[in-house]
């Protein structure tokens, strides 16, 4: 079920986008950025309710994530909610 409503969240805001010509290199990475920091918020989710053996679980590329924002997540009590509050950063971010 979270996972239908997290694609539904992410579809929404790429219908949301510009579709201007000139905006299509920010929309398109905008849309890969997005698309990455779901797949390991859905990856954190799992983990935190699954009990594997084994949690290391797939995820698309951090391509655009930089190694100490990857060190910082690693160390984070909370990493769907730090996921969350970078999914609202880009959000506004890519609003301006």
């Amino acid at each position: 079920q979270i996972r239908g409503e997290w694609f539904n969240a992410t579809s929404s805001l790429f219908s949301f986008c510009s579709h201007k010509e000139e905006n299509a290199e920010e929309v398109e990475k905008f849309k890969q950025f997005l698309t990455r920091l779901m797949s390991l918020l859905y990856c954190s989710a799992l983990q935190q309710v699954c009990d594997l053996e084994d949690d290391s679980l797939e995820i698309l590329e951090m391509t655009g994530v930089d190694a100490k924002s990857i060190m910082h997540l690693r160390g984070s009590p909370d990493r769907c909610e730090t996921l969350l509050q970078w999914v609202q950063r880009l959000i506004m971010e890519s609003h301006t």
